[in-house]
């Protein structure tokens, strides 16, 4: 199954998808959902759209991906716009 160590994840990353648990925890009981929904979000938020759309095409519970995926602009067009936190616009503006 392909999971997100397939790609090198950085430990800021690691952080979010496995916390503090190793990789092998992480990857026990994983789900083939789960793990493209994980795919997903690492190419969303490495900036990659069309990559995550591809995972995004693959997961089963499609009010998921219309909901958190797209409507979370993690994978919609504006995705790139969002990449700055609020606070680096807010200082950008002053």
């Amino acid at each position: 199954m392909e999971t997100i160590f397939d790609y090198a994840p950085t430990p800021e990353e690691l952080r979010y998808f496995a916390g503090p648990f190793s990789q092998s925890d992480y990857l026990h009981g994983l789900s083939e959902d789960e793990a493209v929904k994980d795919l997903c979000r690492l190419f969303g938020m490495r900036g990659e759209a069309a990559r995550a759309r591809v995972y995004a095409d693959r997961i089963a519970d499609r009010d998921y991906v219309r909901f958190t995926l797209y409507n979370g602009d993690l994978i919609a067009p504006t995705a790139a716009e969002n990449k700055d936190s609020r606070a680096s616009s807010r200082s950008k503006a002053a």
